[in-house]
């Protein structure tokens, strides 16, 4: 095992106040108080304000020792930086209290409901004991970090099945308007039943139930938990990157959380590194930051800052202008200055500043919270894939160190135009399949996709190193994902019911069973695994909440048992772990649309499905090119029966419908899937 790095900059702040700012200041001073409960909502009384000291170039520190009056052991205090506004608005130049851009903990009690802007600069929190500054809550609880992953217990890459869950997943009140945001407290309520959750408590399926656990997902992926001012946008708005969002609980809830569903569940974190909102726009604009340059409004004041020169300003594949979305672009190739080198501690830095500022946040997730994977959202518009790899080497490097295994920790990018060399020149492990999605709704109406004949479509859906990957842990495949809008993009019970669709629950089912046996890791995004529908008509991908009221519905309860029976299937079936695919029957005479695959050559696993609208003829429907249609141990899992020999690749198929069989067995179980013997149905 390599020694563990350390981070020169994380370092430091454990025994002084300290501030970077490469880009250059005159003197930053500290302000500092204590947070007082009335009159209400609250303020900081300041007890201090003092210099700080220039110690390397961009670097300035003070020690606890030289405030007066002096701190007090094991108090908490709040605090702000004030430091030179290089921000270009119209106010013009001047003084500004910004939040720590390295906090631990940012406390908004202060401003009570007041609208929430990148001018909005909270206290950051921080508690002094025995001479030293520690991580805490606002009421004083330290941060306590998580181990790493037991690794024999954590499922490898391509064994997991991820739970894509926005973490401010919004309650629904009438007319599905949201009324309340999720914490993670709630979060872990779908984990744990005798966690009854915070706001979401009067949920029956929230109170009474552990839906995620029962769903029986091994890895779960929460959209940015780090803090963003803005509400009920589902954390991309980032602007405190080393914080748990404030809205969502205390680091010590998101820790508990965490210690609910580890070892046996992987913990996955979306990161937002093309724009942010961050206090670096105020103390160090110029060196950090860019203003999107946007054709569609050029009367914006701020457009005569935008640089169109700068190749910095511009996406990957030329796909025109980045975009900040009401935020500022991180610079990722202007050429640095002679600036501390905050992980090395050297004296000069060698990329760009922002390189650093990513690769530290990273580091404290990494080890403090137990991380063993991370989603890079919208790589196209970070924009340089140096940096991206520059990010995902050292999360290897920190992962291994801990004593991880090359199978049980993952980067992933997320581009639409699926960039495959970014995987073969090694800059991300993975990327979102974003064609899996079209070909898989196009399977399940009956339609082709992406100018092939509808067997291409399918095959290339089940099986993607047909399609330029050379390993199935490197896509990530999805049904829906929290990219809601846009034509085909919905949720897929509204799909189904804009393409006049009525036997949804069919429908649902076959979408599944083609999803959970695909090459490829699969990740269900919240909701989906009982066909929650969009409420509202939307344009923007935060405005509908997850209703986890409706899997109490007969028909969406049974939808719900029949992915978490493929979920098992899929974590632990040695065969849907290989790439190992080959198709065995195409039905020409019904346009080629019932189809049948296996999986692996050990203890395969073959799905018969049926992509029409017509049941087969008769009693039996002989698939031809079965594998060891002699034995008499095979099952089909979606029924959770037994098939008798002479039923074995001869069974009849309703329309629209899949069978998935096997005779592998869990090795507790002996003759049995779950303990439950089956018989044979039609």
């Amino acid at each position: 095992m390599a020694a563990m790095p350390t981070f020169d900059l994380l370092e430091r702040r454990k025994e002084r106040f300290v501030l970077w700012t490469p880009a250059g200041q005159s003197t930053p001073r500290l302000i500092l108080g204590t947070f007082k409960t009335t009159p209400s909502p609250g303020a900081v009384t300041t007890l201090f304000s003092g210099d700080l000291s220039q110690t390397q170039n961009g670097l300035w520190e003070l020690s606890p020792g030289a405030i007066n009056p002096p701190l007090e052991n094991g108090k908490v205090y709040h605090y702000w930086f004030e430091v030179d506004n290089t921000f270009p608005t119209q106010t013009g130049s001047g003084k500004i209290k910004i939040t720590d851009p390295l906090a631990y903990t940012v406390d908004y009690r202060q401003f009570g409901d007041q609208t929430r802007d990148d001018s909005l600069q909270p206290p950051a929190v921080i508690k002094f004991r025995d001479g030293k500054l520690w991580p805490c809550d606002t009421d004083g609880t330290e941060l306590k970090a998580i181990p790493a992953p037991v690794q024999p217990q954590v499922p490898a890459n391509n064994h997991m099945v991820i739970y894509e869950l926005p973490a401010s997943w919004a309650k629904s009140g009438p007319n599905g308007q949201q009324i309340d945001r999720g914490t993670f407290a709630d979060v872990q309520a779908l984990f744990d039943e005798d966690t009854p959750g915070q706001r979401f408590s009067s949920i029956p399926a929230v109170q009474k139930e552990a839906i995620v656990a029962d769903l029986g997902i091994n890895a779960l992926e929460l959209l940015p938990i780090a803090d963003s001012k803005y509400r009920d946008q589902w954390g991309y708005s980032t602007a405190h990157y080393f914080a748990p969002d404030a809205d969502l609980g205390s680091t010590a809830s998101l820790i508990e959380l965490i210690q609910t569903i580890t070892p046996q569940t992987r913990l996955i974190l979306d990161t937002v590194m093309a724009f942010g909102h961050d206090p670096y726009i105020f103390a160090a604009f110029m060196q950090f930051h860019l203003v999107a340059l946007d054709p569609d409004h050029p009367t914006d004041p701020l457009q005569k800052f935008a640089e169109p020169d700068n190749p910095d300003t511009y996406t990957s594949h030329n796909q025109g202008p980045r975009n900040s979305y009401g935020g500022s672009l991180w610079r990722y190739i202007k050429s640095s200055q002679q600036t501390y080198d905050p992980q090395k501690g050297q004296t000069s830095l060698n990329h760009p500043p922002s390189w650093s500022f990513h690769r530290a946040h990273l580091h404290h997730w990494l080890l403090n919270f137990g991380v063993s994977g991370f989603r890079l959202d919208s790589i196209n518009n970070v924009a340089n894939y140096d940096f991206i790899k520059y990010y995902k080497d050292y999360a290897w490097q920190l992962h291994q160190a801990r004593g991880g295994s090359t199978d049980k920790f993952i980067v992933i990018g997320e581009e639409l135009s699926v960039p495959k060399d970014l995987l073969s020149s090694g800059t991300l492990n993975a990327l979102w399949n974003e064609p899996f999605q079209g070909r898989l709704r196009a399977a399940i109406i009956g339609e082709a996709a992406d100018g092939d004949n509808f067997e291409w479509t399918v095959r290339k859906m089940v099986n993607c190193t047909l399609d330029g990957y050379t390993d199935g842990a490197q896509a990530v495949n999805y049904i829906t994902s929290h990219d809601v809008e846009g034509d085909r993009k919905e949720r897929l019970y509204n799909f189904l019911s804009n393409c006049k669709v009525y036997d949804i629950e069919r429908r649902a089912k076959l979408a599944f069973a083609c999803f959970l046996t695909a090459v490829g890791i699969p990740m269900i995004f919240a909701g989906e695994e009982f066909c929650d529908q969009m409420d509202l008509d939307i344009s923007l991908k935060q405005s509908d909440p997850v209703n986890y009221e409706r899997k109490s519905d007969d028909w969406r309860t049974r939808v719900f048992n029949y992915v978490a029976t493929l979920v098992d299937l899929r974590k632990n079936c040695p065969a849907l772990g290989l790439d190992d695919t080959s198709f065995i029957h195409v039905d020409e005479s019904r346009g080629g649309k019932i189809m049948a695959w296996v999986r692996g050559t050990t203890n395969p696993v073959v799905v018969v499905a049926n992509f029409t609208d017509q049941d087969t003829p008769g009693p039996q429907y002989y698939v031809p090119n079965w594998p060891d249609r002699n034995r008499n141990d095979w099952r089909e899992i979606t029924q959770n029966r037994a098939v008798p020999a002479e039923w074995v690749g001869n069974e009849p198929l309703m329309q629209w419908e899949a069978k998935v069989y096997t005779y592998w067995k869990p090795d507790n179980v002996n003759g049995q899937v779950n303990g439950v013997n089956g018989t044979h149905s039609g």
